[in-house]
């Protein structure tokens, strides 16, 4: 009997040691202060001292009638920042927080305006994602809070979005509002998924479970790396925080990872020593031999082996599936990170200089054909995008119908799309240029254009694709004459979200 640790365990400590430096270098990141969540004083909590009193007021009895028409209850949230955290993290963290709506429907709607950010996210319910979709409220952000926020018209925004938000809650059959119970105050029914509770359990749940078949299937660090990775991926599905998945992460992985070193010592101290072979062999005395003791022991050996073979076979299999499955995660995880960390450097990369220019290289090129071209550049996809893994060219094709960059008089309007976190332009010409110019050669064009986006400098690229986009216009749909006049039907300046 063996009572100290095998020599293959020296990798469990290395995997220890790595695992509690990562830890230790997380929590130290921990410790930058988030924001505080604000106390919910009203239907409108305004921490940044933008609405007057007669505006804070005005927007209070619409969003006090809308709830008592209809019983759901919208909350408007004006902060300066909420840096360290992205606008989504610190939005659930403020619904999980205030639970707005009514605690039997679920019926709650968060707008929050993070000023100094120039961000605005809506923050929707359980039983209201089918009448507010993620769709509907990006339509609200970018076509009436953005052009009023734009213009100094906070309250006036504000006011036109509570009530395209009231006209969508209206289509949905809710209950009737009621008075409310003792037990049912405001702030009882903003759950858009799980609690911090109901969270925690889920994942503590989740480990302990899925910890030991993992390291069973994968051996103890595999199957370690599995659980922390499932564990992370399952705390950013519920909190949409990087900051506590990679807490979750790490968490999982130590657990799993002491757990299977002490299983492993446990088993070491209590092994009889005893072979397999010798104890079969032992039946050949028993009668002279009459049970082929050695015949027996081979029968078995040999079923043992081909088991084994089975067993390893399987392993490798399910290793390659996991290794896929977790290598796919580990790229969506990466993907988001660098949207969600990147998502204002648009406007780093594009100054007002730098849109000013574009726009005048636009004018410029139209003299020259009937045709329109459009310049859109994202800082970040949507959370929707990212969520089923959409290429920046799903994304072109949306923008190329919302901007109506189709709505021309000879449907030759072209859509010059920058995701700017990706290095990624995408041309998408309207049927009419299509029909002349064919896929390969825009192709062609963008990965010219790509030396330009990797070394950063995007204003050169989407001058150089402007500039490529209209000569094929000109060579197809060149003006007539000097003395028609053309009507500009789509706006010169690029847009930037």
């Amino acid at each position: 009997m063996s009572y100290g640790l095998m020599p293959h365990a020296k990798p469990f400590w290395r995997y220890l040691a790595t695992a509690a430096l990562l830890l230790g270098a997380v929590c130290a990141w921990a410790q930058a202060p988030v924001q505080p969540v604000p106390a919910l004083t009203g239907h409108v909590v305004d921490g940044t001292g933008t609405l007057s009193a007669e505006q804070r007021t005005a927007l209070e009895a619409q969003l006090t009638a809308l709830e008592s028409s209809q019983g759901s209850q919208v909350v408007v949230l004006m902060v300066p920042t909420t840096a360290p955290e992205d606008i989504a993290a610190y939005a659930n963290r403020v619904a999980n927080q205030w639970k707005i709506g009514r605690r039997d429907v679920g019926d709650g709607v968060l707008v929050l305006v993070a000023k100094d950010d120039r961000k605005m996210r809506i923050e929707v319910a359980k039983a209201l994602e089918g009448a507010i979709p993620d769709i509907a409220a990006a339509r609200i952000i970018d076509g009436t809070l953005q052009p009023r926020f734009r213009a100094g018209d906070f309250a006036g925004g504000l006011q036109a979005a509570a009530t395209q938000l009231g006209a969508l809650i209206a289509r949905e059959p809710l209950p009737e509002p009621s008075a409310p119970q003792p037990s049912q105050t405001r702030g009882q029914g903003m759950v858009s998924g799980f609690g911090w509770g109901e969270a925690a359990i889920v994942l503590v749940m989740g480990v302990l479970i899925g910890g030991p078949i993992a390291r069973s299937m994968f051996g103890n660090a595999f199957g370690s790396l599995a659980t922390g990775g499932a564990a992370g991926l399952g705390a950013f599905v519920l909190t949409s925080s990087v900051l506590l998945a990679g807490l979750a992460a790490i968490a999982g992985l130590l657990f799993t990872l002491m757990a299977g070193a002490g299983r492993r010592t446990t088993l070491r101290q209590g092994g009889s020593g005893i072979p397999w072979g010798g104890g079969l062999g032992g039946l050949g005395g028993l009668g002279g031999g009459g049970f082929g003791g050695g015949g027996l022991a081979r029968r078995f050996g040999r079923r043992l082996q081909l088991g084994r073979r089975r067993q390893l076979w399987r392993g490798r299999c399910l290793r390659r599936v996991v290794a896929m499955v977790l290598s796919r995660s580990l790229r969506a995880l990466r993907r988001l990170a660098v949207h969600r960390w990147q998502e204002g450097d648009v406007r780093k990369a594009l100054p007002d200089e730098a849109l000013a220019r574009l726009s005048a290289r636009v004018a410029a090129s139209e003299q020259l054909h009937t045709g329109q071209i459009r310049i859109c550049a994202e800082g970040a996809l949507p959370w929707s995008y990212l969520q089923r893994d959409a290429t920046a060219r799903e994304r072109a094709l949306m923008l190329f119908s919302k901007l109506r960059v189709w709505d021309t008089e000879h449907n030759n309007g072209v859509l010059i799309y920058l995701l700017v976190p990706e290095h990624a332009i995408e041309i998408v010409a309207d049927r009419g240029l299509a029909r002349s110019v064919p896929p390969g050669e825009w192709e062609a064009v963008v990965s010219q254009l790509a030396v330009h986006l990797r070394e950063g400098r995007y204003e050169e690229g989407l001058a150089q694709a402007v500039d490529a986009v209209s000569a094929r216009q000109a060579a197809h749909f060149p003006r007539l004459g000097a003395g028609i006049a053309y009507a500009n039907e789509l706006p010169d300046a690029p847009v930037v979200r």
